[in-house]
């Protein structure tokens, strides 16, 4: 019976007194508050368990994603027979590439996929795998038949059924006779020119005797030269060589003895032919003292013709009889790539132990080609129809200028009107038994160039050759030895460098006159070198160097950065296009543990950085400049101002980010803690303004840590990664203010169970936020 001096019984005071068996502290009863009861662990761990299970079910399909269905692309190579060697670095160097394009994301996010045939380097054998290849309708494009003669073969079926065909290496011109087929090199008749033109304007050749292979890589490379060496001088001789004729080998090998001979200009002899003919024909004229240089095609631009000629018995019995007048032309050479190419090249070295030849390379961009044109045209089913064939072919086709190029390592790609790939020829030499580019280069202008042709022709800057303006260039092979990189400022953004530089060069000394661009010391000046001299024309310098380098730091990432700490060198005085520093061939063989250790003590480290790391060095060459002339007369409207050849050591350091954490994180963790410990005190209203208090005060600590943290860093205009992470824990924080603000709500509403799920909730969040923004970092950040 309720009485109204008993205010505690009405309707439900007995469910309560059941569901509140113990007494209220001293004043609850007055408001009708029930005791704070703390929830057991198990239903804690239960909960947490439910909400990251259901994160896992929600994320984990996204991150897995569909599995997309892949589009394929045919890749016929010589894996067996005398092109076997060619087929395997083709194949290198598109799987290797291809690797990187299906990692981020293939063509709009559908892998690609090869299907690999092997033509024996046989053509007959190349034509029948053609025609399978046209009846299997997942082939949207082929790459391959890496020889002239099997690659014309082939063409023929590819343009007959409607498929795109690319070859990398293949150069006799009327492959790409046909509106299917491209190449990513250039044709004989363009090689031959440039030789034709080279041995003329630098090895000052009036006369030349030819001697060729009867196949369709050695004709067409022996007509274009002779056409166009014609017009400027006189081929001395013109000798057939049978590649399949050995019987008859002794006869046309004193032939061609004879002929040489009886050059009276005693003018270079080219060799239009392949490897192992070549080998026989040069060692046979070095055998009975020819001296001639010797000038041959793409097909002995190579570390196994170089290697060959280095380890032939006429070479050791003759010391650089057979190496040192022996040049080659190349579409592309190691030495001569920017940094992202030679990024490239390393970790190609690194898989593979070499550095990629010219045909790794030029496989690499025919699978950049083949992958554009199937993101251009739609492909994205492995069955594709005749139309999409089209779709492809076409999207190949419009890469014919540089408007429309694709992106290239040093510059645009796109196709000639001949469908071949618009690039320069570089004369290679043989040094340490490997191909480096020549001393001097002729290197054509750009088509969006502005030429002033009388300008650059009577300064001597450039030479004339039939409709081509070549400009003269001075190459010198550079390298930095670093013996110790000290004292990186963040705040001031320098550092200090202890360094070896080296420059090998022929011809004019003005190419050793260089400087420092990023110098933070105003009063440095080049040293005089510590050892110099010259041998058969090429002159060797080499200086130790020890400054100070301003660095351009990102500090985006901090303190998970990477900084890349440069020392650049360029030429004081000279244009790229008189002059370019190339990557000496040892540094572009050394591993990663030879170039981080001191050029002064190998036991050694460069690295002399406190709460830094080493990680690497990188070398490659690079150009700037402006599009101002800066009122210079001396320059010619084709240079668009004064662009200078700059040759760069980049020395990449990653901070200790261990220590680091540790000694700034740990107070911000300590304070997290105790936030989260709030988030357990009992419904006591009393309570409310405790633990507002001690969420704002964490709040404000954070503000003070992120404050001390970043100062060491420099008026910076962006948040930073650390940052990030304290604004994190601010927004927690601020929803912790504000569950307790509506906890205190609810408890004056007398909303016990509603009380109860907040709070459970809110335990719950806690851990799980700061979870998925310690996931965010681990990811991004490894």
């Amino acid at each position: 019976m309720v009485t109204p001096d008993d205010p505690g019984r009405g309707p439900g005071a007995d469910k309560r007194a059941r569901r509140c068996p113990v007494s209220p502290p001293a004043g609850a009863t007055a408001i009708g508050l029930r005791p704070w009861r703390r929830p057991s662990g198990r239903r804690l761990a239960a909960a947490v368990a439910a909400v990251l299970l259901g994160l896992a079910a929600v994320v984990a399909p996204r991150l897995a994603g569909p599995h997309p269905t892949p589009v394929y692309v045919a890749l016929v190579t010589s894996h067996s027979g005398a092109g076997a060697v060619r087929g395997e670095e083709i194949t290198r160097g598109i799987e290797f590439q291809l690797e990187r394009i299906n990692r981020d994301s293939g063509v709009s996010g559908h892998p690609v996929r090869l299907l690999k045939y092997d033509d024996g380097a046989d053509p007959q054998v190349a034509r029948r795998t053609a025609h399978r290849i046209v009846r299997d309708d997942r082939v949207a494009l082929v790459i391959g038949n890496t020889t002239s003669p099997t690659a014309l073969q082939a063409a023929p079926v590819y343009d007959a059924a409607g498929v795109p065909f690319i070859t990398p290496t293949a150069t006799a011109d009327g492959i790409t006779g046909s509106r299917w087929c491209f190449r990513t090199t250039y044709t004989n008749t363009y090689q031959a020119s440039f030789i034709a033109a080279y041995a003329h304007h630098v090895l000052n050749a009036r006369s030349a005797t030819v001697l060729y292979a009867t196949d369709a890589y050695g004709t067409s490379l022996k007509e274009g030269f002779r056409r166009s060496f014609s017009r400027v001088g006189r081929v001395h001789g013109l000798v057939a060589l049978d590649n399949q004729d050995t019987g008859r080998r002794a006869q046309q090998l004193r032939r061609v003895l004879e002929t040489v001979r009886a050059d009276p200009d005693d003018g270079p002899v080219v060799l239009a032919m392949d490897h192992d003919l070549a080998l026989t024909t040069l060692t046979h004229l070095r055998a009975h003292g020819v001296r001639a240089e010797a000038i041959g095609g793409d097909a002995l631009s190579n570390a196994q013709f170089a290697s060959a000629l280095a380890r032939s018995a006429q070479e050791r019995s003759q010391r650089q009889s057979m190496t040192d007048r022996f040049y080659a032309a190349s579409p592309q050479l190691a030495d001569s790539l920017t940094g992202e190419g030679l990024e490239w090249v390393g970790a190609y070295r690194d898989r593979y132990g070499d550095v990629p030849s010219w045909k790794a390379m030029a496989a690499k961009t025919a699978i950049d080609l083949a992958v554009e044109s199937l993101r251009r045209a739609g492909v994205h089913h492995p069955h594709v129809t005749a139309i999409k064939r089209t779709a492809v072919r076409d999207a190949l086709a419009s890469v014919d200028s540089p408007a429309r190029a694709i992106r290239g390592w040093n510059k645009p790609v796109f196709f000639d009107h001949t469908r071949s790939m618009h690039r320069h020829v570089i004369i290679g030499r043989v040094q340490d038994g490997d191909i480096v580019s020549a001393p001097v280069q002729l290197t054509g202008y750009d088509q969006t160039d502005d030429i002033d042709v009388d300008e650059e022709l009577a300064t001597g800057r450039a030479i004339r050759f039939e409709d081509q303006v070549l400009a003269r260039q001075q190459i010198v092979h550079t390298g930095v030895n670093v013996n110790q990189v000290t004292s990186l400022k963040t705040h001031e953004q320098t550092f200090k460098a202890d360094f070896f530089l080296w420059l090998r060069y022929s011809g004019d000394d003005a190419a050793a006159d260089v400087e420092f661009p990023a110098l933070a010391d105003q009063k440095f000046k080049l040293p005089k070198p510590a050892r110099e001299s010259t041998v058969n024309g090429i002159t060797y310098r080499l200086y130790q160097i020890a400054t100070t380098f301003s660095a351009s730091l990102d500090f985006h990432d901090f303190p998970f950065d990477q900084q890349h700490l440069r020392i650049t060198v360029q030429n004081r005085v000279l244009p790229s296009s008189r002059v370019i520093y190339v990557v000496d061939e040892p540094v572009l063989k050394q591993d990663r543990t030879t170039a981080l250790q001191s050029g002064q003590d190998v036991a050694l480290s460069i690295d002399g950085l406190p709460n830094w790391t080493v990680d690497d060095l990188h070398q490659y060459t690079d150009t700037v400049g402006s599009t101002a002339r800066l009122g210079d007369p001396d320059l010619a409207r084709s240079e668009n101002g004064i662009h200078r050849a700059q040759y760069v050591a980049d020395v990449t350091v990653a901070r200790d980010v261990g220590p680091f954490l540790v000694k700034n994180l740990l107070p911000l963790l300590l304070s997290a803690a105790i936030t989260y410990a709030t988030l357990f005190f009992p419904r006591d209203p009393r309570y409310t303004s405790t633990r507002i208090s001690l969420e704002a005060t964490a709040m404000l600590s954070a503000a003070v840590l992120l404050t001390n943290v970043t100062g060491s860093l420099p008026d910076i205009g962006y948040s930073v990664a650390l940052e990030w992470a304290y604004y994190a824990f601010m927004f927690l924080v601020g929803t912790c203010v504000f569950i307790s603000l509506a906890g205190a709500w609810l408890v004056e509403r007398d909303s016990v169970r509603s009380w109860n799920r907040l709070a459970h909730a809110s335990r719950i969040y806690y851990p799980v936020f700061c979870l998925a923004v310690l996931l965010v970092y681990v990811v991004h950040f490894g």
